[in-house]
């Protein structure tokens, strides 16, 4: 979704630029909304890697993954008691 359509260059290789014209005229897109998503889902990728990366560190410290699961021990007979 464009809010603000200013426009730039930056300089790809040939290749890239193909590729990306290629999957633009396949979608009947431009290709600046090719790379809008490649470029959402690449934030998308590194935000879910980084929260992973985190979750195993939290695995890591048995103390601070054991307040985590106490946690959701107490959200879970929270979420049950509402269900009835």
């Amino acid at each position: 979704m464009y809010t603000h359509c200013m426009s730039t260059t930056i300089r790809v290789n040939e290749s890239t630029r193909d590729r990306l014209a290629l999957i633009a005229v396949a979608d009947d897109r431009p290709m600046t909304a090719v790379v809008d998503d490649a470029l959402d889902a690449l934030e998308r990728r590194r935000f879910f890697a980084g929260m992973n990366d985190r979750y195993s560190e939290l695995r890591a410290d048995s103390a601070q993954w054991g307040e985590i699961e106490d946690e959701r021990s107490a959200e879970y007979v929270t979420l049950s008691d509402s269900a009835r």
